[in-house]
């Protein structure tokens, strides 16, 4: 008999083989399109494996959405708490952690943007979306308001600035198909960043 530990990981090794395959599809196909069949033949398992680890088709795609995103969470959350410094040096280390972080997610961008386009076919989904939004907006609001008086950022409605800093996330792998490696990446953390409107003459300018 195997040890327990070791059974352990193998079921997670699966479970995260399955999860992958399904993002990868979901993300390329779509919801519809996509098979259970074509999800298991591309993790490498067979059918009933599949709903081994996950009770249907549909908690499948949610759990394609549902993890990453909570894994991503932190990153917008914990603001203050991971990026350090004046409202400008929080922000620019901010958007170069989140455009590094989203140039490597293309298939997890193209997820969100299935759900963000069709909110009465995943209300569900949809909400926890829009929550994550609401919830990002209320803490970049305090770094925002303070790089105002500062004289840092553009005196605009702050819920305003972070929901087209998200726009501009989101779209950024339905517009640009280079490698992460690529230089692209570091112009857009520079026309992110001038979505907050830093002045020139602040911080040595952008």
């Amino acid at each position: 008999m195997e040890p327990l530990n070791t059974v352990d990981e193998k079921k997670k090794r699966k479970r995260s083989a399955i999860l992958n395959a399904a993002i990868k599809l979901y993300s390329e196909n779509g919801f519809v399109e996509t098979t259970v069949a074509s999800i298991a033949k591309e993790a490498g398992v067979s059918f009933g494996t599949v709903f081994t680890y996950f009770e249907s088709k549909e908690s499948l795609y949610e759990s394609a959405i549902l993890e990453p995103l909570k894994e991503i969470k932190p990153y917008f959350m914990e603001i203050e708490q991971r990026f350090k410094g004046a409202p400008f040096k929080i922000v620019k280390e901010m958007i170069d952690c989140h455009v590094q972080l989203f140039s490597m997610r293309s298939e997890f961008l193209r997820l969100i943007q299935q759900v963000l386009a069709r909110p009465d076919r995943f209300p569900n989904l949809f909400k926890e979306l829009d929550d994550f939004v609401d919830e990002f907006t209320d803490c970049i609001h305090p770094v925002i308001v303070e790089g105002h008086k500062l004289g840092y950022f553009y005196g605009e409605s702050p819920a305003l600035i972070a929901e087209s800093y998200l726009s501009l996330l989101n779209g950024l792998r339905l517009t640009f198909i280079d490698e992460h490696t690529s230089l692209l990446w570091k112009n857009i953390t520079i026309q992110a960043l001038r979505l907050f409107g830093p002045f020139p003459n602040k911080q040595g300018g952008i």
